[in-house]
């Protein structure tokens, strides 16, 4: 009889659970799609590369609500040259890159708590919840859009001596809300995992996704080191052929060919800006 209760418990949990998803499915309909294009010419597909939004930061120039207004700013001047080259070519479908630090977390140095203006229960919804609205504008500009989600050192949970599976990481539970919120657009892609290396593929074109903490014993090196690290997994200790690389968490904006003359290295910065640390060092 307590094995039967509980059951029934659990299913009542469960329905509800249901219910709270296809409510929030409903409240928000899918996007029109965009005005097929019926030009027989070859096309081309747009590239975004979205990271470090460090999400709920809070500095001189930064915080959650400027992070909202640069994202879109952002989608707006993707549109823009998408448009731009729409004039000569079809471009029908769309790979964004999520670099990871999407989040500030919590957990990266001592004063960290005091330097944001959210908590990481509300960086998780925040951040969840433009991922979700950046994809749906996605959805609305082209025939077919796949997401490629990287996790990076800010969305860490406890310190590094803690006992939590790297892989454990509030960036992914970001992209796994959103990709939740999305399941019914049979138009969406989405990419991802546990693997602190992503791979793009869009045809024959290949490319690796990292956050850019891969190597270096805190996470952080130069970027001529970086970059002999990328070259060695290009020689072959990747195991997979790539032309390019593209990163996050230098907060700059660069570009830097690789060793073999062919492919490059390509760099994308941060929507935050005011951090002293970063500015400095």
């Amino acid at each position: 009889e307590l094995a039967r209760a509980k059951a029934k418990t659990e299913d009542l949990v469960d329905a509800v659970y249901r219910a709270a998803r296809d409510a929030k499915i409903a409240a928000t309909p899918p996007p029109p799609a965009p005005k097929r294009d019926k030009r027989s010419k070859a096309g081309e597909v747009a590239l975004w590369h979205l990271s470090d939004w460090q999400g709920a930061k809070k500095t001189t120039s930064y915080d959650s609500q400027v992070m909202v207004r640069r994202v879109n700013e952002f989608v707006d001047t993707a549109t823009e040259i998408t448009e731009i080259q729409r004039a000569h070519h079809p471009v029908r479908s769309c790979h964004i890159l999520l670099g990871g630090d999407m989040v500030e977390g919590l957990f990266n140095f001592p004063t960290q708590p005091f330097e944001v203006d959210a908590t990481l229960f509300d960086q998780w919804t925040s951040v969840s919840d433009l991922i979700e609205a950046i994809v749906r504008r996605a959805l609305g500009i082209y025939d077919e859009v796949t997401v490629v989600g990287e996790w990076g050192n800010h969305g860490r949970i406890g310190s590094k001596r803690d006992a939590v599976p790297r892989a454990d990481n509030v960036d992914r539970m970001c992209y796994e809300t959103a990709r939740r919120a999305l399941q019914g657009e049979k138009r969406l892609t989405w990419l991802g995992g546990a693997e602190d290396v992503q791979r793009v593929e869009i045809g024959n074109y290949r490319a690796l996704l990292l956050h850019g903490d891969e190597t270096g014993r805190n996470g952080y090196v130069g970027q001529a080191t970086f970059l002999s690290y990328l070259n060695r997994l290009k020689a072959g200790a990747y195991g997979w052929a790539f032309r390019d690389a593209y990163t996050g968490h230098y907060h700059t904006h660069d570009e830097r060919a690789m060793s073999d003359g062919v492919g490059a290295w390509y760099q994308t910065g941060s929507t935050e800006s005011g951090n002293r640390y970063a500015r400095d060092s």
